[in-house]
């Protein structure tokens, strides 16, 4: 019976070894972890926190020149860009429409307007408008041109 206990406890003690084991290489995130070492009680160690995922915050604004404003609550964007050529390293002028949600249809055509990214309005609409830089607000109107006046002239 003694061999017998003293097998059980054997036993016991190497299962004990395999769970410690198995709990310290399967923690999540290396949050916590308990380390041990031969017949030496486990320690808990902690580990600092993981860091926060990556934001990409490209892109939130944009300015443009409106080049059509046809559609309803909806206007076209022009963005210009100069970036240096990958090769030649020449600046190369390069331009994107984008399709920007304006709910009071307030831009018209050649106005420079400030967009701001938003979730999907739509399926092409990302964008919203933001603030009209230049442009004439809906109620002033451009004055009538003064036509000359066409008189005959009188035969003697």
């Amino acid at each position: 019976m003694g061999s017998s206990s003293a097998l059980l406890s054997s036993l016991t003690a190497a299962t004990n070894r395999l769970s410690l084991a198995s709990a310290s290489s399967s923690s999540f995130n290396g949050s916590a972890r308990l380390l041990g070492s031969r017949g030496a009680p486990p320690s808990l160690v902690v580990a600092s926190p993981p860091p926060p995922p990556l934001q990409i915050r490209a892109m939130k604004k944009i300015q443009g020149k409106v080049v059509c404003a046809s559609n309803d609550k909806t206007i076209a964007v022009e963005v210009t860009r100069i970036a240096p050529h990958k090769k030649y390293k020449k600046r190369i002028k390069t331009s994107k429409k984008y399709h920007v949600h304006d709910p009071d249809n307030t831009c018209k055509v050649g106005d420079i307007v400030t967009v701001v990214k938003c979730a999907p309005v739509s399926k092409s609409k990302s964008f919203v408008v933001a603030e009209v830089k230049t442009g004439r607000t809906p109620s002033t109107q451009l004055p009538a041109p003064a036509l000359p006046s066409f008189e005959p002239a009188a035969s003697a």
